[in-house]
């Protein structure tokens, strides 16, 4: 006979472990949500690849702004200019940085419903 800890970590284990009974979709359902799911991860490719395009601002900006005493010296140009320019382009990576941040989770959100709208074993 098990012993009473014995018993308790059954039923634990039965519990981690019971099927979740899901409403069945049908297949028009499943098809419209496994597009949805697909045009989200576009979506996130694009968010991805915006957050790429910020952080390259930010650092062509700080290039401008650490560029801007050396080209002082070389020719006739006012450091101010150079780094004036470099930190605009470093706000602009900044936002668009933040920017994509912010529509990423919206987007991961959407993304965790459908995933639990279609059941963890079909994705």
């Amino acid at each position: 006979m098990p012993t009473k800890g014995k018993r308790k970590k059954r039923q634990r284990n039965k519990s981690r472990h019971a099927k979740v009974y899901r409403h069945k979709l049908s297949s028009e359902e499943e098809r419209t949500l496994f597009l949805k799911e697909q045009t989200l991860l576009a979506k996130e490719r694009t968010i991805l690849s915006f957050m790429r395009t910020g952080l390259t601002s930010i650092t062509v900006g700080f290039t401008v702004v650490a560029i801007g005493p050396i080209l002082s010296q070389s020719f006739s140009v006012n450091p101010s200019v150079s780094f004036i320019i470099g930190a605009g382009v470093v706000v602009v990576g900044f936002v668009e940085l933040i920017e994509s941040m912010r529509r990423l989770r919206i987007y991961k959100g959407k993304m965790k419903q459908i995933t639990a709208r279609l059941g963890d074993e079909e994705v």
